[in-house]
Formats: C-alpha cells, sequence, structure tokens
C-alpha cells in the first residue's frame, strides 16, 4: 500500500504538527505493507533527513513555502507528484488542502484542533475565515479523518456536522520513550518549551514572571521554541531588559531540549487553547513537577496529577493565578501516576491503531 504524505511541516524546523508526523512514520515504516513517499517544500530537518537515510523516498519542490499565497502552488506540486505517484492514500497531516486534489487515491487528514474558527484573535480573520472555508471544502473529498483527542472530534463534529459521516479515529500524539538514560537535577530554573505565541500563554508567562520576582521568587525563567509572532518578540525584549533572570534560547535541539527537561525545576506549559500539549507529556517523562492552565483538554489526557492554574477571569487575574502559582507549586511527583500516563501514549499502541484504522478503510467504497 502507498501513502504519500505531505510533510511539509517535517521539512524545516518542525514543532507540533511535524513531531506528530515525525512520531507516526517512525512507528508506521515499520509496518512492510507500508511504502511512504513524503512531499515537502524543503528537506533541511534533521528529522525529514532522518526518513531519507531509512530509505523512504522525499520529493521537495525545492523552495521554502509560507502561508501566503505560495500555498496554492505548492500544492501544485503535490497534485504533479500524486500524478506520478499514483498512491493509495494522500495523507493530508497539517488538515486543510486548498484545492481539490484528483486522482484515484483515498485522502485522509489529521485534525488537530478548531483554533482558527474558536480563537480567531489567535490568528487573524482572514485566516480564520480561509481556514473554515477551506476545512469545508477538504471534508468533501476526505475518506478518513484522524483526530489528535476526543475532545478535537467533538468539537469539529459541532462546528462541520458532515464530519460525522466520515470514517474516523483518535490517533493521540506519540510519546517515544527515550533512547537514552537522563540524570536529573534540579538546576534551579523554572522552562517552558514551546512556539513564542499568546495562544500557548506565552504573553501570560512573561507578565507574571515580573511579578513572581515581586512576590519573593528566585527562580530563572528559560524560554526555549520558534518566535511565531512579532509582539510576543517585542514583549519579550522588553520584560529581558526591566527583569532580571530571563534566557530565550530559541528553536533548540532535540538533545538540547531533553537536557532542559532533565535540569528544570518545573515546567511551566500556561497555554490558554491546546488540542493535546504533548510538552507536558514529555515533562512528565522526566518526572519533574509541572504547571498548566485549566484547560478541559488535560483532563481527557493526564487528569489531576499536576499543578494547575485558573485561567478564568481577567488578563490581571490570570497573571496574578499564574505568579502565584509559579510560586507555590507543588513539587512532589507521583512517578507512577506519570508513567501510566505516558503509556496511553506508547507508539506501538498508537501506531497500530493508525494501522488497523487505514486497512479497515482502503479498498472500502467511499
Amino acid at each position: 500500500m502507498k501513502i504519500a504524505v505531505d510533510a511539509r511541516t517535517l521539512g524545516s524546523r518542525p514543532s507540533g504538527v511535524g513531531m506528530y508526523l515525525n512520531d507516526f512514520l517512525k512507528e508506521l515504516i515499520k509496518y512492510p505493507e507500508f511504502e511512504f513517499v513524503l512531499l515537502s517544500d524543503v528537506a533541511e530537518s534533521e528529522y525529514i533527513k532522518y526518513f531519507e537515510k531509512q530509505g523512504v523516498e522525499v520529493r521537495t519542490q525545492g523552495k521554502a513555502t509560507y502561508r501566503s499565497a505560495g500555498v496554492y502552488g505548492y500544492f501544485a506540486f503535490i497534485q504533479k507528484q500524486l500524478n506520478e505517484i499514483q498512491p493509495d492514500i494522500f495523507w493530508e497531516v497539517n488538515t486543510v488542502i486548498p484545492i481539490r486534489l484528483k486522482g484515484s487515491f483515498k485522502t485522509m487528514i489529521t485534525i488537530h484542533d478548531m483554533f482558527p474558527i474558536e480563537y480567531v484573535e489567535y490568528f487573524g480573520r482572514i485566516y480564520s475565515m480561509y481556514f473554515k472555508y477551506s476545512l469545508k471544502k477538504t471534508l468533501k473529498y476526505t475518506d478518513m479523518i484522524l483526530y489528535n483527542s476526543e475532545q478535537t472530534r467533538k468539537t469539529t463534529e459541532k462546528i462541520f456536522p458532515n464530519a460525522k459521516k466520515i470514517a474516523h479515529c483518535n490517533a493521540y500524539i506519540i510519546a517515544n520513550p527515550h533512547k537514552a538514560k537522563y540524570e536529573t537535577a534540579d538546576k534551579g530554573y523554572l522552562l517552558y518549551i514551546g512556539n513564542m505565541e499568546k495562544r500557548k500563554g506565552v504573553d501570560l508567562l512573561l507578565k507574571a514572571y515580573p511579578r513572581y520576582r515581586q512576590l519573593g521568587g528566585e527562580k530563572k525563567l528559560i524560554l526555549a521554541g520558534k518566535m511565531q509572532e512579532e509582539d510576543i518578540r517585542q514583549l519579550l525584549e522588553q520584560t529581558m531588559q526591566a527583569t532580571p533572570g530571563i534566557e530565550y534560547l530559541d528553536y533548540v535541539t532535540h538533545e538540547k531540549k531533553h537536557q532542559l527537561f532533565a535540569n528544570c525545576s518545573c515546567f511551566v506549559f500556561p497555554s490558554k487553547a491546546e488540542g493535546f500539549g504533548m510538552p507536558v507529556i514529555e515533562a512528565m517523562k522526566f518526572c519533574k513537577p509541572i504547571l498548566i492552565s485549566n484547560l478541559d483538554i488535560y483532563d481527557e489526557l493526564i487528569g489531576p496529577c499536576v499543578n494547575e492554574f485558573d485561567l478564568n477571569g481577567s488578563e490581571h487575574t490570570q497573571i496574578e493565578n499564574l505568579a502565584q502559582a509559579m510560586l507555590q507549586f507543588h513539587s512532589d511527583v507521583c512517578t507512577q501516576t506519570y508513567k501510566e500516563v505516558v503509556e496511553q501514549f506508547a507508539p506501538a499502541k498508537l501506531g497500530n491503531i493508525v494501522r488497523t484504522f487505514i486497512e479497515e478503510n482502503v479498498g472500502t467504497e467511499s
């Protein structure tokens, strides 16, 4: 069975969606019945190069594509490749297919969240309209949907009732076991790893940290992740100038990320909207205290085994809640509970779910 994959999110400095694909591909390429061809704008990251070394064919457009009219040109490239490859399945990992792709293949998409529709303020009105229009069109020609959580499925079907008629399964994000053992220590810093954007609550964190220092907090704050928004960049620079103890590392390698987890005092993930929240699961593998916002998604994924702060109320209230929680988090960790949570997202378990889902739906009538 030949599966062509839009791997653009894996091509250069992948974050959430790219790592979702990376981890599933690592598992799915083990199955001899599947043959993968990866399609991307570029092949620059250590992750996509890994698959090339494993003998997976990678085809690239040759130039980076960003969220603009260039995406349509990129999908013209995708169509050309699909005409040549003649796959059984085309897998769009990034949810939206902006043009109707032609061919005899089945189309499978992954839906990570409905945030561009639910949180217009983080994405902008134009992109929100584009996303809603394009996903409505995409669903007309979609044969299979992978959801990253039950909450995402319910929200999608509420907004797009026709999605209920499409074959689907929940393909939670994979949490890979560590190949190497890491010695953990408390080196006196609070850690945030993730995209540097308001949706992830980075603005709250940068505003709460000075208040944390005012309240007597002494730990450093280390942030790592791609800078996504100019106003977050400006806020970071202003806060670093006014408040000591903040270090920004930009995008970090896989190994560096693990070192940061291993040595932090507490992992702080103040996201305002989350489809899954893989960094939280990653922090659990290091048995670290974790501080998160009280989003409903965490009830589905991890239950009440971590520190939370209340996102309700005004921004001033949210900032105060976060600052107080950073000062007073519980450092005790139930390692057994953490282990049980992480095991829910084991590669073999989730890979087999997707394998079975594909095999049950390919070859049947749409």
